[in-house]
């Protein structure tokens, strides 16, 4: 007996460390979103600790984070400044390259748009296979050359016909650039600033990156307002004025690169790079198989998405095996799209030319301010609906802000087409449209990055999301205006159709590609 004590003891020694490292492996991959636990059903039950939200220390390690990451949000918001200057700029632009003719400027501009997803599959590859860092340089490049650029092009009212038609050719050209650049600079700024942020707020920090577009909308609309606010005739304007916000890009866009060149990669990417690059054991891999399944990919860190079993990808065929997630991302990001371009755009084009009765200067400065209050509202909704998923996850907040979207729409137009009023103008398409693209903005970005393994995530946001832009975004005012002389009200229709389409995709599909655990909550 005393010499079988001390075996016994070391046996039962053995047995509790074995217990203890199984109930390890198992809290790290309930942790992970790999298994549900002892619960059943789509989404793992929390406990009483789990159910109580903690905010301490949230707020202020938000800040600490963007005071981090804030190169990354000042570039997206200069880019997007860039990006919208055209689109608050229709008239000068037509007069200049089109004799007047918005529905061929209205053209130009979806060029960037059909370009797009080509840009973000390109750049995408190079985010995959090289960084999130260059792929976010490469296309910022692209940007600013392009938009500097078209403030020099020559025009009819700059060079007589033969320098409107090379001023025409070159304007369809670098809006090509742009396009590609934009289609890869999107990708980039979701996939960067979500694998670097904690997934406790992950959801404010797409919130402030929707704030960041926001506020270069913003900027756009009031340098467009300020512009013909200014003093400077008609005249002025179009033959000079409106190539100063693009040209003064310059300045700002060099000081962008440089600052890009300063930030670190991502670390998400670094470690899928290294684990690419080590063999897993065998026994690491039937402790892992046991574990999760059957599937061998080993989580990345605590910051990472937890994966859903769709998810599991590995291999060169990361991108194919992202199909059917591609595919998703672009049903559900139609409502997202149609809202921003026609809802928040188009909507004050078609004001001041089919519904106001006097096409003069004051209205159209009253209508450029308003877009500056619709730009302004969405900044502190983005944050605030960025807090909001991290509290109750985004699968609970991404519908309940389609469903806004699928009721918002069709009603303004209405309005407006009954009876146009200045208060209807700024309660619907200025204060109205500025909280529902807010919450569009944040919801849509988290989702965009979710949805996808590492692997293949640059490449599957830069197809999924920039084609359904192109498709119900960039082309929405064009389909519009070729349906509105038939259909009454076509803008409001497009609105609630795609809102709807969108909504029942995520909702017979798409919600189960979601993370299972809510973000927020304490484990």
């Amino acid at each position: 007996c005393p010499v079988a004590i001390p075996e016994i003891i070391h046996s039962s020694l053995d047995d509790r460390k074995l217990l203890a490292k199984m109930q390890d492996v198992k809290d790290q991959d309930v942790k992970a979103g790999l298994i549900n636990g002892n619960t059943t059903g789509s989404e793992q039950k929390p406990s009483v600790a789990q159910r109580k939200w903690r905010s301490d220390g949230y707020f202020s390690e938000s800040g600490a984070f963007l005071k981090e990451n804030w190169v990354p949000m000042l570039a997206n918001t200069f880019e997007w400044f860039e990006f919208a200057t055209f689109a608050y700029l229709v008239d000068p632009i037509s007069e200049n390259f089109a004799y007047g003719d918005h529905v061929t400027v209205w053209f130009i501009f979806s060029i960037a748009f059909l370009c797009r997803p080509i840009g973000g599959f390109l750049i995408g590859y190079l985010g995959d296979v090289m960084g999130r860092k260059p792929a976010f340089w490469v296309a910022s490049i692209a940007v600013v050359c392009s938009t500097v650029l078209q403030g020099a092009l020559p025009s009819y009212r700059a060079g007589g016909k033969v320098g409107g038609t090379i001023g025409l050719a070159g304007l369809l050209c670098l809006r090509i650039t742009q396009g590609l650049g934009i289609g890869g600079e999107l990708g980039s700024g979701i996939i960067y600033l979500s694998e670097s942020s904690p997934r406790r707020h992950v959801g404010m920090t797409m919130g402030l990156l929707s704030a960041s577009s926001g506020l270069g909308f913003m900027f756009a609309s009031f340098v467009a307002a300020a512009l013909h606010s200014s003093g400077l005739s008609r005249n002025e304007i179009y033959d000079w004025g409106w190539r100063l916000p693009f040209l003064l890009a310059l300045i700002p866009g060099v000081l962008v690169l440089y600052l890009l060149n300063t930030i670190d990669e991502t670390t998400v990417f670094e470690k899928e790079v290294k684990y690419n690059a080590v063999e897993v054991s065998d026994d690491d891999k039937s402790s892992v198989d046991g574990a999760a399944g059957g599937d061998n990919h080993v989580r990345l860190d605590e910051n990472s998405v937890p994966p859903t079993p769709r998810q599991q990808l590995h291999g060169d065929n990361a991108l194919s095996k992202s199909t059917p997630a591609i595919v998703a991302l672009f049903a559900m990001m139609a409502g997202s799209a149609a809202f921003w371009y026609v809802g928040c755009v188009y909507i004050f084009d078609w004001i001041r030319l089919d519904k106001a009765t006097a096409r003069d200067s004051k209205t159209m400065v009253d209508i450029l301010w308003i877009a500056v209050l619709q730009n302004a509202v969405q900044l502190p909704t983005s944050i605030y609906f960025g807090y909001l998923v991290d509290r109750y996850g985004l699968r609970s907040v991404f519908p309940a802000v389609l469903g806004a979207c699928l009721v918002a729409g069709y009603p303004i137009y209405a309005l407006l087409d009954d009876s146009l009023s200045l208060p209807v103008i700024v309660l619907g398409p200025g204060i109205l449209f500025g909280i529902v693209s807010g919450a569009l903005g944040t919801t849509s970005n988290l989702l965009s990055s979710d949805i996808f393994h590492p692997k293949a995530r640059h490449r599957g946001v830069g197809l999924g999301y920039n084609t359904s832009i192109m498709i119900f975004g960039g082309l929405g005012p064009a389909w519009v205006e070729l349906a509105k002389d038939s259909i009454p009200l076509a803008a409001g229709y497009f609105l609630m159709l795609t809102a709807a389409f969108s909504f029942i995709v995520y909702y017979f599909y798409g919600y189960s590609l979601l993370p299972l655990s809510k973000p927020m909550r304490e484990e």
